[in-house]
């Protein structure tokens, strides 16, 4: 039998001494450590500007062609997230839904402007607080999205913290009859689904056609809190003699938004596949205030929600004219536990026009716009007209050189609207809601004055001052 060999002691030793000879030579030495010099580069700063996002001091831009993001940018909320000074409350982080509530500098719709192309949207689909429903604003549609931030612009109504005017597609003077056309499709957790489809183009450059279409659902985050959203649109324009422009649109939206439930861990109709959500929680926007339970029958609303607009764009003297006419028509069929279960609809209805004659100079250094505007904003059948709104504006722009700019304006209201009854006074033959309730007028002049300074190639201050008005809720 042949044993194992054991190792010498002096060869283990001399070993174990050649080890720690070479760590002590790699470990530098407290005076080699002294002599090293320390370099100071100084603070390094990294800005990589967002593609497609133009920021001046009067405005920013933002290009959907061009913007990029980690995540598919499909709607404008998608894009809304990415831009400083915008806050975005989701309700379902998974689609743009009817619960998104955006913000600027703190300020929701209620106290801000949502405009498509230039024309007031907030009164859509919903009766109070002039909530915008973002699901129906597709990326697909949108040529450029405008943020303006501040109430000193006059040239849009209501402002208080600011502007979000979303300018749509209207095709292309082209004599090229090869159409763009987009298709998109995915498919997402929670069974999310969507497709969206495009075509863009013009014929002998006379007419130009934008159509979109597009279909998104998903069973949702929270229990019930499914959604399907369909959405159409389609955009004509004439290019006329004389640089003459006439475009009409017209877009339809319907909306089947399940209400979150209920889901408490101490009710017997406890689903453990979702997450909880309790009575003292807090409560999401277009949710009841009584907590909804899962039924049957499930509570939901289906709300449609139809645009119609035309422009016509003049060339007259040193100016363009502008003529736009628009209508917002909305219905909601809400279906809702309230004690009982109750099924009602609720409808409402904006329709104006706005008068403008812009980008005309005087004397070189002043570029005026002066318009004006009017509006009925009703709930029919029962009140056609809660509110009829006239009002008038001026704004003249002023160049100071190369880097001063001062922008002074006006805008003048005239306000019939319908007033609430005070809880305490409603009822019997006196309802809370305007039909044939109180009446009221009013009218104001509120200037503005802004002051920019281009202090290097790459910052501009500027510093506003502004008197504004809210519109109440009907």
């Amino acid at each position: 039998m042949i044993g194992r060999r054991k190792p010498r002691l002096s060869r283990v030793v001399c070993f174990m001494a050649v080890i720690f000879a070479l760590a002590f030579m790699a470990t530098p030495s407290p005076a080699t450590k002294n002599s090293e010099e320390v370099l100071d580069v100084g603070t390094i700063t990294v800005m990589a500007p967002q593609p497609g996002v133009k920021i001046t001091a009067e405005k920013t831009i933002i290009n959907p062609e061009e913007f990029k993001k980690p995540k598919e940018a499909r709607n404008v909320i998608d894009i809304l997230t990415e831009i400083g000074g915008v806050d975005i409350q989701q309700i379902n982080p998974l689609m743009a839904s009817p619960g998104d509530e955006v913000s600027i500098r703190g300020l929701n719709e209620g106290r801000m402007v949502i405009e498509i192309d230039g024309r007031r949207i907030n009164h859509t689909g919903h009766l109070g607080r002039y909530i915008v429903d973002w699901s129906t604003l597709n990326i697909d549609d949108v040529e450029r999205i405008e943020i303006i931030r501040g109430g000193h612009s006059v040239l849009h109504p209501f402002a208080i913290g600011g502007v979000i005017n979303i300018v749509t597609k209207k095709g292309k003077k082209t004599d090229v009859a090869k159409p763009e056309l987009k298709v998109k499709t995915g498919y997402g957790a929670f069974n999310t689904t969507h497709f969206l489809g495009s075509i863009n183009g013009g014929v002998e450059n006379f007419i130009g056609y934008h159509l979109a279409a597009s279909k998104q659902e998903t069973d949702g985050y929270l229990r019930n809190n499914f959604q399907k959203t369909d959405n159409l649109s389609g955009h004509l324009t004439f290019y006329l003699p004389h640089e003459v422009t006439l475009s009409l649109g017209g877009k339809f939206s319907e909306v089947d938004y399940g209400y979150p439930v209920l889901n408490d861990p101490t009710r017997p109709d406890y689903d453990s596949d979702y997450p909880d959500f309790v009575l003292d929680a807090d409560q999401l926007r277009h949710v009841p205030p009584v907590g909804q339970v899962a039924g049957p029958p499930v509570p939901y609303w289906d709300r449609q929600t139809t645009y119609l607009d035309g422009i016509l764009n003049l060339p007259l003297g040193p100016g363009i004219f502008k003529l736009h006419c628009f209508r917002t028509i909305g219905k909601r069929w809400n279906h809702y536990y309230r004690g009982k279960f109750i099924e009602d609809l609720s409808q409402d209805e904006t329709r104006g026009v706005i008068g403008e004659y812009r980008d005309f100079t005087l004397f070189n250094s002043h570029r005026l716009v002066l318009g004006t505007e009017y509006q009925e904003l009703g709930s029919p059948p029962t009140n056609q007209r809660i509110y009829i709104v006239t009002s008038a504006y001026l704004q003249d722009t002023i160049s100071l050189g190369d880097r001063v700019v001062i922008t002074p304006g006006v805008r003048y209201y005239h306000i019939d609207k319908d007033i609430y009854y005070p809880w305490f006074e409603s009822g019997g033959d006196k309802p809370a809601f305007p039909k044939t309730g109180k009446q009221e007028t009013s009218e104001d002049w509120f200037p503005s004055l802004k002051l920019d300074f281009q202090a290097t190639p790459d910052t501009a201050v500027y510093a506003a001052v502004s008197r504004s008005h809210r519109l109440p809720c009907p």
